[in-house]
């Protein structure tokens, strides 16, 4: 579904009212635009669906979850979050939106003391069509950092089937994460 529609929460609601609840909501809800100059309209479009959709819908989920006694909340958010891209900041910002938001979703599944799992996949690069750079990677540099869809879709399956809070796609982020806080910056 469309989570930047004004009514995709009262959709997933219906949705979930139709067929007798759901047990698992994944939410890959993601646009982004390379926009070094600092466009406005492609800077709201990224803002309207990864922060404000996002949020309708994992709101509904987790209201949805709180009712039912249980269920999973998973959220594609990206590598992105970890800091600043000055050619798409906003991306970068809207995934740290989605990162934190879901962090305190799941210290509300906690204190709810129901088993509600909220899992974060961070993705790096995919080669989809959402993977943009600002220029061409060598093919070294794509053999080491780019997944193919299939080898992070089986990894992102592992994480739900684990319920596993955390999850770096593919799992050599979480080293390239690491090294990211101790990388100087531009500038």
């Amino acid at each position: 579904m469309d989570v930047a529609r004004d009514d995709a929460a009262s959709i997933f609601e219906a949705f979930a009212g139709e067929i007798g609840g759901v047990d698992l909501v994944v939410i890959s809800s993601g646009t982004g635009h390379l926009n070094p100059k600092l466009d406005t309209t492609p800077d709201i479009d990224t803002v309207s669906v990864n922060v404000i959709g996002f949020m309708k819908l994992a709101q509904a989920a987790m209201r949805h979850f709180l009712k039912r006694g249980s269920g999973h909340l998973v959220g594609i958010t990206s590598v992105a979050a970890l800091r600043g891209n000055r050619d798409g900041a906003v991306y970068a910002a809207s995934k740290a939106f989605q990162s934190v938001y879901l962090d305190g979703l799941r210290e509300l599944a906690t204190k709810s003391e129901l088993p509600i799992a909220v899992t974060e996949v961070q993705p790096g690069f995919v080669a989809t069509a959402m993977m943009k750079t600002d220029r061409p990677l060598s093919p070294l540099v794509r053999w080491l950092i780019v997944a193919s869809p299939e080898k992070a879709a089986q990894q992102i399956a592992r994480a739900i089937r684990r319920r596993t809070k955390h999850a770096y796609i593919t799992r050599r982020y979480g080293l390239i994460a690491f090294l990211a806080k101790f990388l100087p910056r531009p500038g």
